[in-house]
């Protein structure tokens, strides 16, 4: 399920998954941040984080995935 997590606003499209990890309650799960644009295209695992690490990515980190998002667009559809 490519579209399962939230869409993180003002990224162009990135997701952010909540990820429960057996055995270690709510406070021991992680966060899935990726891409995915559609079928025609791979599905891009951005970063992994645990949620007693950081509640969230910052603003500035959120900017620099969007580049990154815009930059694998580009290249996946110029090939």
């Amino acid at each position: 399920r490519p579209k399962a997590g939230d869409l993180m606003e003002g990224t162009g499209g990135i997701r952010k998954l909540r990820w429960g990890r057996e055995g270690r309650g709510k406070s021991g799960g992680v966060r899935v941040v990726y891409y995915f644009h559609s079928d025609d295209m791979p599905l891009y695992l951005l970063t992994v984080f645990a949620k007693n690490e950081r509640a969230n990515l910052s603003k500035g980190e959120r900017n620099e995935l969007a580049g990154l998002v815009d930059l694998l667009k580009q290249i996946w559809f110029e090939r």
